[in-house]
């Protein structure tokens, strides 16, 4: 085999591994859009710079038929090239969006690595304590009405960084808030950022830590359609 197609043979299964991976996140992570505004395309274009880098690259440098200790040098590669891919993936699923908080005048879309352990666990419910692994759980959240409750609310974020959307002791059911959302979106019709949607389409603005956009929202039952970039 000449060096250039065992670096076109080693590109053709990098890119195959790459892309099955995106391609299963996508899917199983990201509904209504949400790879939008995540960040999952700058990451999975880190992730497969790395992995040329570390994997096709050095084999077109090294790779000489005949050359003694090539097959040493192979696995050396293989080995290098599946510690950056196993990085790789601890990062995507870190970042794996793990909740969609839906609240009077936004959606934030709250990662894995948004949540502590600790908050976690105060969850209200027995099914939130626990990382989804398909996808994030869609709850929602609604400003405390007591003064002592938002004083605690904001002494927490001044202590911990965290908002009301990052923490699960705050959650409730999302179709709670579902009527308060309803009557809050705004038409989306391309002015002040908002994208083209349609004069009868409707939503709110959603955050990631990444980026933002705006949720399409169905306008007879409050419920999250799909993102849109302005």
């Amino acid at each position: 085999m000449t060096r250039w197609k065992a670096f076109g043979l080693h590109l053709l299964l990098s890119l195959t591994l790459i892309s099955g991976i995106a391609l299963a996140a996508l899917l199983t992570w990201y509904p209504h859009g949400l790879w939008k505004i995540s960040g999952l395309d700058r990451l999975m274009a880190v992730m497969l710079v790395i992995d040329m880098t570390a994997g096709p690259l050095l084999t077109l440098v090294i790779y000489k038929p005949g050359k003694w200790g090539l097959g040493f040098d192979l696995k050396v590669i293989a080995v290098v090239q599946a510690g950056f891919l196993a990085y790789g993936l601890h990062t995507l699923w870190l970042s794996r969006p793990v909740f969609l908080v839906g609240a009077d005048v936004r959606f934030t879309l709250v990662s894995a690595s948004d949540i502590s352990p600790e908050d976690l666990a105060k969850a209200a419910r027995p099914e939130w304590r626990k990382l989804p692994w398909t996808g994030p759980y869609l709850v929602g959240v609604a400003p405390p009405v007591d003064p002592a409750d938002r004083s605690a609310l904001l002494d927490r974020f001044m202590e911990t960084g965290r908002d009301q959307e990052q923490l699960p002791d705050q959650y409730r059911p999302y179709t709670e808030v579902a009527g308060l959302i309803r009557h809050k979106i705004v038409a989306l019709d391309g002015q002040q950022g908002r994208p083209q949607a349609g004069d009868s389409a409707k939503g709110l603005p959603i955050y990631s830590r990444d980026d933002e956009g705006w949720m399409l929202v169905d306008p007879n039952d409050g419920g999250p359609l799909r993102v849109l970039k302005p």
